[in-house]
């Protein structure tokens, strides 16, 4: 212990007589900056002299630059009245910042320091600030948190669960997969965690029911009447051109569903795609058809003047904010609905460039892409970044990487939406805006999810315990700003 004492005060010590040296050197005189500039400027009019003379320049030139010399010689010549600048020994003011300086380190470090606490590995200080990026709500941090989970214990399903769920939020369905299936095997084949197994699998499939995927969405169903297994049966029969038999499994998924599930809005938009393509009347199948689905699915003609209206609109709309993919969607649509082809393209390319960290999102603009025969440049990534990726994006400036968080969020939120039976994405997505200083978002987005799960009781603690406190935390600070 008196060891690290002696080095402690030794260094100190030091630090003390560094910073008291200048005040120790010998007394210096030096010109002022004004004397060297009158010097340069003798030397620059001798200069232009000698290029008058060796005819390099005209006389004109010379006379101009000469006045020109002069009148920086004559500015320069005002400040010589400050004269010499000379310095002294001060060994007074150099003891003095020695003691403060030695004895400000000793007094932080009595305060502060342990000398007998052990030290802290590397690996341990890269693992709290991971633990603290998670905590903010950094999708990367948390998923390397999850991973680091796994391996440590393979045997913990809910480790596997959330790392499950986590690669879902940020559209890696492909690693969803493999961790759902790990996550599956822990809890005994569970029908809702084999259902999400499935789903995924389907996902990064690129929305096509692989056979595997078919297999256990059949098993789920022999067990109880999982509406996740129901809607990919009926997509598998759609997709092996049993159209009929996709429409009336849609239409009774459809009739046993609440209003307010998170599937309706995506069997009804089938149910009308559907129906377009093989030219039923969509009333059998979604009695309370709205006019504009039943045009829709009848194939009704296209007002032009309103659509050319809607456009302008829509176009207004995303240019105040780009983070609204679906109006690039409906842009598209609708450009595309007029005949207008590569508008319909640039408006979903333009929506992709707002997304670049959204994969859920670029997935969506591929299948309205699809689906309206239309070629993009690329198709969007399932995977998640690479190192490449990783690098080039530390090499943005700083607006452009605020840029990619707020998509990626944007991508967070756009798949709660279409998913919104996931607490700990709508945790995330609170974070996620609070991070970014988008605090009435987070509020909204605290509602939404409160809203939902309001009558899952253990949901509502956990979103209150983790969203609730975090929003309020935040609201605290800004009332203490003002």
């Amino acid at each position: 212990m008196t060891g690290v004492w002696i080095f402690t005060i030794a260094l100190a010590l030091a630090a003390g007589v560094w910073i008291a040296r200048p005040f120790l050197r010998r007394g210096e005189v030096e010109l002022n900056e004004a004397d060297c500039a009158i010097s340069i400027f003798r030397d620059q009019a001798d200069e232009v002299k000698r290029d008058l003379e060796a005819g390099l320049i005209s006389e004109a030139e010379y006379d101009a630059a000469r006045e020109e010399i002069e009148m920086r010689a004559l500015n320069a010549a005002k400040s010589m009245g400050e004269g010499l600048s000379v310095s002294r020994r001060s060994p007074r003011v150099a003891a003095c910042l020695a003691l403060v300086t030695m004895a400000s380190a000793l007094a932080v470090y009595a305060g502060l320091g342990d000398p007998a606490a052990p030290d802290q590995p590397l690996e341990v200080r890269k693992q709290k600030l991971l633990n603290e990026r998670a905590s903010a709500g950094d999708l990367k941090s948390q998923l390397q948190v999850l991973i680091e989970k796994t391996k440590a214990d393979p045997k913990s399903f809910q480790d596997w669960w959330m790392l499950a769920r986590t690669y879902s939020a940020t559209g890696d369905h492909a690693s969803a997969a493999d961790a759902y299936r790990r996550a599956a095997e822990l809890s005994g084949d569970r029908p809702t965690v084999l259902s999400s197994y499935a789903e995924s699998m389907t996902l990064a499939n690129g929305n096509k029911v692989p056979k595997a995927a078919k297999l256990i969405f059949q098993q789920i169903l022999q067990k109880a009447p999982d509406p996740r297994a129901r809607y990919y049966i009926a997509l598998s029969k759609a997709q092996a051109q049993d159209f009929t038999g996709a429409l009336d499994d849609w239409a009774a998924l459809y009739k046993d569903s609440k209003p307010g599930a998170p599937w309706v809005r995506i069997v009804r938009r089938d149910i009308i795609n559907m129906s377009k393509f093989t030219k039923r009347d969509v009333t059998k199948y979604l009695p309370d058809a709205t006019p504009a689905e039943i045009a829709k699915a009848n194939g009704s003609p296209v007002d032009k003047s309103a659509t050319l209206a809607r456009i302008s609109e829509i176009e207004e709309n995303v240019a105040k904010d780009p983070k609204d993919y679906k109006g690039w969607i409906e842009l598209a649509e609708l450009n595309a609905a007029a005949g207008q082809n590569s508008k319909a393209v640039e408006a979903l390319e333009n929506g992709r460039k707002n997304f670049a960290a959204a994969p859920f999102v670029l997935g969506k603009f591929g299948e309205t892409a699809r689906r309206l025969g239309l070629d993009l440049i690329e198709s969007p990534k399932t995977k998640g970044p690479t190192d490449a990726d990783v690098a080039a994006t530390s090499k943005l400036s700083q607006s452009e990487q605020d840029n990619l968080i707020r998509g990626m969020v944007a991508g967070l939120a756009a798949k709660l939406e279409a998913n919104p039976n996931n607490p700990d994405g709508w945790i995330m997505l609170v974070r996620s805006y609070t991070v970014t200083g988008d605090v009435p978002k987070a509020r909204k987005s605290y509602e939404t999810a409160m809203s939902h799960f309001k009558d899952d009781a253990a949901v509502l603690s956990r979103l209150q315990s983790e969203a609730g406190k975090l929003l309020a935390a935040k609201a605290e600070v800004g009332a203490a700003k003002q």
